[in-house]
């Protein structure tokens, strides 16, 4: 059981909204999800505008090790990346290097989609606010260059034939492409690499002196990622791509996050820093687009008394919860791809607010999803009419001659077996190897590393599918010859 193994670090400093009542109980709902989803390791932080007010590392930083996760192991957040680029978007725009309503070809030249006169429109702000109109299946996983040029080269040929969704402004789309052209314009109008910058006027400024990028190798304490396949747990490692740093490849812990929790809520309450004007600030928490009771503003989501953030990379999940009104923020981590870190998160915010947790029962997060299993169901289904399409021949009478000759086949057989049968074929195969890509965002489907059980059930699907459509095909001509046979013996 993973609790025996528990291990942390702790800074606490309770007033009187946070009881050690409630904080006990944030340890046993992180404690009671980890042993029941299988979770190796967790961290959690807990944050005023004063500092933090309680830190705590929980399990392993990986499954069967030894090294315990505390406050300062890192994780890697994915899509919480966002908000640090966003902020470095404004930082640069309070020194006029950057205007908000500008086109983004004012900043890279080279931008453009299939429809100029619409991505011709595209502002910064677009960006920010994932309003651009860029479809949501782009990314820059597959660009392996660090260098701006070679980014821009491979980007440039991503988006030529690509349409928008939408005008530029009008709706809500999000896509890590956004923020993987941000990243570009910080660099092009500072100077400097993107992780430079971030290091220099961001981190450094803000103590937060164990966030890096989860590229810059060597780094100790840090946790492994981990995803299910096929409902066993296992360690996944990736490097994300040096493009998409700017959307998903910042890797922190929970005392780092607890520093910035602390900058937010800080300058929400009107104070100056020297990162970001309190102003600045308040426009980045500001909902732009809305969507039911859900606003959208420079990466965050943003409700009534709440901004939030969550992310998540193949291995790792991470939530991050901000009240200004209320002057607290909190933030866990997991070395596990399970939406269970979100729903675990939302129970601590009902803790804090003193109300009981919702169970969150096993059965209601499956390891495998409904969906893969019918993959698995339908592939074993066509293995088996395969199967059985065969037996009659490798187990029947073999004694008369010519009765496994293939023959021409009759009209109806090609167009059904044959026609048909291809055309479905056909269209199954350019749905799973074409389509699923396409869509995903990924060059080719075993590069979607986000699904691995579709991925595998759908090569499963693929090669069950082809050997049950070659096996009718062949099968019906077999069948033709062996009655041509039977009606010759009926002559003699």
């Amino acid at each position: 059981m993973l609790c025996w193994f528990f291990s942390f670090s702790t800074a606490f400093s309770s007033p009187a909204a946070f009881s050690k009542d409630k904080l006990v109980q944030i340890d046993e709902e992180i404690t009671q999800n980890m042993q029941r989803f299988n979770i190796p390791g967790m961290a959690f932080v807990l944050a005023n505008e004063n500092g933090i007010v309680y830190a705590k590392g929980y399990g392993l930083q990986g499954q069967g090790g030894d090294q315990p996760v505390d406050a300062a192991t890192n994780f890697q957040i994915g899509s919480i990346s966002k908000v640090f680029t966003s902020l470095a978007i404004m930082q640069l725009r309070d020194e006029g290097l950057i205007q908000l309503d500008a086109p983004v070809t004012n900043y890279l030249p080279w931008f453009t989609t299939e429809d100029t006169s619409l991505s011709d429109l595209i502002t910064i702000h677009d960006l920010l606010n994932h309003t651009s109109g860029l479809p949501g299946r782009l990314n820059t996983h597959d660009v392996k260059s660090s260098d701006a040029d070679t980014i821009a080269v491979q980007i440039k040929r991503k988006l030529q034939k690509v349409q928008l969704v939408a005008s530029p402004g009008t709706t809500y789309e999000y896509t890590n492409m956004n923020y993987d052209l941000l990243q570009l314009i910080i660099e092009k109008v500072s100077g400097q690499s993107f992780p430079d910058y971030m290091n220099h006027y961001i981190f450094q400024p803000l103590d937060m002196n164990r966030t890096s990028f989860s590229r810059e190798a060597g780094l100790d304490n840090s946790a492994t990622g981990h995803r299910y396949i096929w409902g066993e747990l296992r360690p996944f490692h990736e490097q994300p791509a040096f493009a998409t740093l700017g959307s998903a490849g910042l890797a922190t812990n929970a005392e780092d996050l607890g520093a910035y929790i602390s900058f937010l809520l800080t300058s929400s309450a009107g104070v100056d820093s020297s990162v970001l004007r309190s102003e600045s600030l308040h426009e980045m928490h500001t909902a732009v687009i809305s969507d039911h009771s859900i606003g959208y503003g420079f990466g965050w989501e943003i409700t009534a008394n709440t901004v939030e953030k969550k992310g998540g990379l193949p291995g790792f999940t991470a939530n991050l919860i901000v009240l200004p009104g209320k002057s607290y923020g909190f933030a866990l981590l997991a070395n596990s791809k399970q939406s269970i870190t979100d729903e675990t998160n939302f129970n601590i915010a009902r803790i804090l607010e003193g109300a009981a947790p919702a169970y969150l029962a096993k059965d209601d997060f499956p390891t495998i999803s409904l969906e893969n299993k019918l993959i698995l169901y339908i592939s074993a289904f066509l293995t088996l009419i395969a199967l059985l399409m065969w037996l009659p021949v490798v187990f029947g009478p073999a004694g008369k001659k010519g009765g496994f000759c293939f023959v021409k086949p009759s009209l109806p057989a090609v167009l059904i077996c044959f026609v048909l049968n291809g055309f479905v074929l056909v269209s199954v195969l350019y749905y799973i190897y074409i389509y699923v890509p396409y869509e995903s965002g990924v060059p080719a489907l075993h590069r979607l590393t986000t699904a691995p059980d579709t991925v595998n059930g759908l090569m499963l699907l693929s090669g069950a599918w082809l050997s049950c459509s070659l096996s009718l095909a062949c099968r019906s001509v077999l069948r033709q010859n062996k009655r041509l046979n039977r009606i010759k013996d009926t002559k003699i």
